[in-house]
C-alpha cells in the first residue's frame, strides 16, 4: 500500500471514529434529555399533589372549625369531671348548696365497651321534695354544673305539705376521655 492509500485508510477509520463518539455523544444526550424531562415531570406532578394537600387542608381547617371552638369551649367543663366520684361530689354539693331536703339519692356507674371516648357514665337518680323555688333553683344550679348531663326522667309532683313539690330526677353523666383514639374499637 502507498502513502496515499494509507492516509486514506486512516483518514476513513478517523471518520468511521469520530462518527461511532458521536453517535454514543448524542445517545447519552438523548438520555439525559429524557431524564431531565420525566425529573421535570415528576416535580411538577409533586408540586400539583402538593397544592392539592394545601387546599385540602384548608378546606378541613374551615370545615372544622367550628367543631374546634365547640371543643376548645367545651374542654375545660370535660376535664372537671373525670370519675364517677368527681361527678357525685359536684351533685351532693350543689344539693348542700341549696339546703334541699333529699328524699333518696343514688349513683351507678355504667362503662360502655372500651375504647370508646365516653369511657363511663354516671347515672343518678334523686327524690327530692321542698319548696317549688327552692327545688327549681336546684335543678337549674345543676343543670350548670354539670352541662354534659342528659335528664332522662323528671318527674314533679306536689308534695305533702302545699307549698312543697317531689322531684324525681334521673340523670346520666358522661365521663369523657378526650385522650381517647376513637378508631381504637375498628382496628379491634
Amino acid at each position: 500500500m502507498n502513502g496515499k492509500q494509507l492516509a486514506c485508510v486512516l483518514l476513513m477509520m478517523l471518520i468511521g471514529l469520530v462518527t461511532y463518539v458521536g453517535q454514543i455523544v448524542h445517545k447519552k444526550a438523548t438520555a439525559s434529555r429524557n431524564e431531565a424531562k420525566a425529573a421535570e415531570d415528576a416535580a411538577k406532578a409533586a408540586e400539583d399533589a402538593c397544592q392539592i394537600a394545601k387546599i385540602k387542608t384548608q378546606r378541613i381547617d374551615v370545615d372544622s372549625a367550628e367543631i374546634r371552638r365547640f371543643l376548645e369551649a367545651w374542654t375545660p367543663k370535660i376535664d372537671s369531671f373525670q370519675t364517677a366520684q368527681e361527678v357525685e361530689d359536684a351533685v351532693q354539693s350543689s344539693i348542700r348548696a341549696a339546703k334541699l331536703y333529699v328524699d333518696s339519692q343514688k349513683f351507678e356507674g355504667r362503662s360502655p365497651k372500651a375504647g370508646l371516648v365516653v369511657a363511663k357514665t354516671v347515672k343518678a337518680s334523686i327524690i327530692a321534695e321542698d319548696e317549688y323555688p327552692k327545688t327549681m333553683n336546684w335543678l337549674g344550679e345543676l343543670e350548670k354544673k354539670l352541662p354534659l348531663a342528659r335528664i332522662s326522667v323528671c318527674r314533679i309532683t306536689p308534695g305533702k305539705e302545699t307549698k312543697n313539690i317531689r322531684m324525681e330526677i334521673s340523670l346520666e353523666v358522661p365521663i369523657i376521655n378526650l385522650k381517647a383514639d376513637p378508631t381504637e374499637k375498628k382496628k379491634a
